[in-house]
């Protein structure tokens, strides 16, 4: 951790910091309820609220173990919707692409073997007046 090329001042300094932010504990201050707002600033009419953490060292780990639990099967479940989300998309480009196929034989008219009209539409004027 210590470099040698590091000066002493700088050494003592980062100790100093080091102390500093293990000395300095999380201590609960005050918090002041105002109306339906908190603030760490006091209010005409404020409550006072104990804001400090009251649970004991076992049920904070135990906390942490169920979020760390919980994390792990979040995201489990996501691994397993994006698996499952790709398999989805690739049965749907299947399919897409065997009804591609079918289009074009299914597009086609079908002849018709005992009619005497074309196979194709033609406009044709109607037949002159009789007079």
């Amino acid at each position: 951790m210590w470099s040698n090329t590091m000066p002493p001042l700088a050494k003592f300094a980062l100790f100093l910091i080091a102390a500093c932010a293990v000395s300095t504990g999380a201590i609960a201050q005050k918090v002041y309820k105002c109306g339906s707002n908190y603030s760490q600033i006091p209010c005409p009419d404020g409550v006072t609220i104990e804001a400090e953490d009251a649970r004991t060292k076992a049920q904070k780990s135990a906390a942490t173990q169920n979020s760390k639990s919980q994390a792990r099967q979040a995201e489990s479940l996501e691994k397993e919707r994006l698996k499952d989300e790709a398999q989805a998309r690739a049965t749907d480009q299947a399919w897409a692409k065997a009804q591609h196929k079918k289009e074009p034989s299914d597009s086609k008219p079908k002849s018709k073997k005992n009619s005497k009209e074309p196979e194709y539409f033609t406009a044709k004027p109607p037949p002159p007046v009789k007079q």
